[in-house]
């Protein structure tokens, strides 16, 4: 069963390249070698916006978050300026994108928890962290549920996990990879006993791209009947 399902995932993945592009995940900038303060905050800079957009990937492909995350920061001077904005300002900046008040309102929540736990918003610290620290951080500040933090994990520190998401499995169903009364813990649990971490990734890129697609379909179709 194993196999069928890997196979099933590989083809679907490659179909789906062909359609959405080759999925990427951003990479953290490592340290710089020198001492040279610009260099420093550059390096801080970058990673920060990797963090945030991995937050503002929830809930969708994680590259939307990565552009969300930049289109922000073209706008706005820090993520501090973000934490205390008008939400529906944030949302205009953002641009036209599936969820996108979902989306703010949790990174504002991750941002105001982070700033109160740190009393900063160096959102790179997180990836100064090994991975068991930076799980153990984001889960103790209580802004996530079980499915983004999940989430959060795999997209932004590749921890082998699948988001049990009711979205994912019905995209997963239809798309034949998994049985019909699966339910949505099994369809994670089945994919981390199949699926190396970057099959992963890109399948839950891949699966979100198409419950994006899904959605504006049927939102075009009640705009058709009205």
């Amino acid at each position: 069963m194993g196999d069928v399902t890997h196979s099933k995932v590989t083809t679907l993945i490659q179909s789906l390249d062909r359609r959405y592009g080759k999925v990427e995940r951003p990479t953290i900038v490592p340290p710089p070698t020198s001492a040279d303060a610009t260099a420093i905050s550059a390096v801080s800079a970058k990673n920060a916006q990797i963090v945030a957009g991995v937050v503002l990937g929830l809930h969708g492909a994680p590259f939307e978050g990565a552009e969300a995350a930049k289109k922000l920061m073209q706008h706005f001077v820090d993520w501090n300026e973000v934490r205390v904005s008008r939400p529906a300002t944030l949302i205009v900046v953002m641009g036209r994108q599936p969820r996108a008040q979902t989306r703010i309102a949790l990174l504002q929540r991750f941002l105001e928890a982070f700033f109160l736990r740190q009393r900063s918003l160096n959102l790179d610290y997180l990836f100064t962290l090994k991975n068991h620290e930076a799980r153990r951080f984001l889960s103790d500040l209580e802004v996530f549920d079980r499915e983004e933090l999940a989430a959060v994990y795999l997209t932004g520190f590749a921890v082998p996990v699948f988001p049990p998401s009711d979205v994912l499995r019905d995209i997963a169903e239809a798309a034949g990879l998994i049985k019909l009364k699966t339910t949505t813990l099994q369809m994670a649990k089945k994919f981390e006993t199949v699926l190396d971490e970057m099959t992963m990734y890109v399948l839950y890129s891949h699966l979100y791209a198409l419950a994006n697609d899904a959605e504006k379909d049927t939102i075009l179709k009640i705009k058709k009947r009205k």
